[in-house]
């Protein structure tokens, strides 16, 4: 008897670091299967299921490798950015390139390029980019409870977070005034496309930065299928995630990815299970993005991002006696408390090459941020 052997196939785009032009022709290899780039510089390769290293080779371009994690649920889509090399006929040179470099060709120091594979296998990140970094040197944890996070010494509230190339709200649930984390994050790595971290000496567009930047980029959806969904329960939420393709098929179609994720316990509640306590931590998250990539190699962008949380701490009860067995060790016990915060972003993004070496990427957003503590 043989066992079945699961396959799934990684997609991807290949392009040009400086100009984000599409790159044609290029080689990639996963698991001895080899594929190249059409004209639009995509690709896809079927290999079985598990994690997989890609590498992207192409002349004139310094080759480079990605890390896949591949399951049989649905397929992988990545993109690979590839840097020009030069080549001197008369002479070999070899050059090292440190590993984790930024897309900030400004950032030469305290810098540091993360993937979404890494918020996976780093101990204690819970997928999220805040609780990856406290393993770099410099960056602690405050506490194990909240993502908040002190680098070199600084307030966590001088964390900036920055979105498509947009400054946004502290994106995590039941946010305090003052902090830059919280207990849950609103950002999902299903969605992150990759992100670089700066520590110290970013350059002067994080200006508003005191004592660390996030700059997160957001990932298209798969256009090679009309859909593609998954569906995940875990301790944090009940995910549920769809993306596809919009119109006809071809190489460039536009893509569209939209994803939602509820509280496991407010589910719970929902479904009549005893928790031990009715202060039940409700919140709710999701994210969407729309691209149309041009024939001119420009792309069009609309996507937005946000979540809302409540926590209502009861402790006089329905009767107007005063219960406190319920609610020890989740704060006061002699008041009714009353929590929620709400944090959204919708923005739209333009990327337009202007050369070989060169193009402009504009974009604008609107967001809002409220938190609202009362105590009776």
């Amino acid at each position: 008897m043989n066992a079945q052997t699961l396959t799934q196939t990684i997609r991807g785009t290949v392009v040009d670091a400086e100009s984000k032009f599409p790159l044609a022709d290029a080689m990639v290899i996963c698991d001895n299967q080899q594929a190249f780039s059409d004209e639009y510089g995509q690709f896809s390769v079927e290999v079985e299921i598990g994690r997989k290293v890609v590498a992207v080779q192409l002349f004139g371009y310094e080759p480079k490798s990605s890390v896949v994690e591949l399951n049989s649920a649905k397929q992988a889509v990545i993109r690979v950015e590839l840097t020009e090399s030069t080549v001197k006929l008369d002479e070999v040179d070899v050059v090292a390139t440190p590993r984790g470099d930024v897309k900030n060709e400004m950032a030469v120091v305290s810098a540091r390029k993360f993937s979404v594979e890494e918020t996976n296998l780093y101990a204690g990140s819970r997928g999220e980019p805040a609780r990856m970094a406290t393993n770099f040197a410099g960056v602690q944890g405050s506490d194990d409870s909240r993502n908040d996070i002190v680098v070199r010494g600084n307030t966590p509230a001088g964390i900036l977070y920055r979105f498509e190339g947009i400054n946004i709200p502290n994106p995590n649930h039941f946010a305090i005034p003052g902090t830059g984390g919280g207990p849950v994050t609103i950002l999902n790595n299903k969605y992150i496309q990759s992100g670089d971290f700066y520590t110290g000496a970013w350059p002067g567009e994080y200006g508003n930065a005191i004592a660390g930047v996030f700059d997160l980029e957001m990932r298209d959806g798969n256009n090679a299928t009309p859909f593609e969904g998954s569906f995940q329960f875990g301790l944090l939420g009940v995910e549920l995630m769809a993306e596809g393709r919009l119109g006809k098929q071809k190489p460039n179609a536009p893509s569209y990815l939209v994803l939602g994720r509820y509280s496991t316990l407010s589910m719970a509640t929902t479904l009549g299970i005893p928790l031990g306590t009715t202060a039940i931590p409700n919140y709710a998250d999701g994210a969407f993005r729309l691209s149309f990539p041009q024939k001119d190699g420009s792309k069009l962008s609309i996507w937005g991002m946000g979540g809302t949380s409540n926590l209502v701490i009861d402790i006089t009860g329905t009767d107007g006696d005063i219960i406190t067995g319920d609610f020890e060790g989740y704060g006061s016990v002699d008041r009714d408390q009353y929590f929620d915060t709400h944090m959204g972003v919708v923005g739209a993004t333009y990327n337009k090459r202007l050369s070989p070496n060169s193009y402009v990427k504009s974009g604008a957003a609107v967001s809002r941020s409220a938190i609202h503590a009362l105590n009776n």
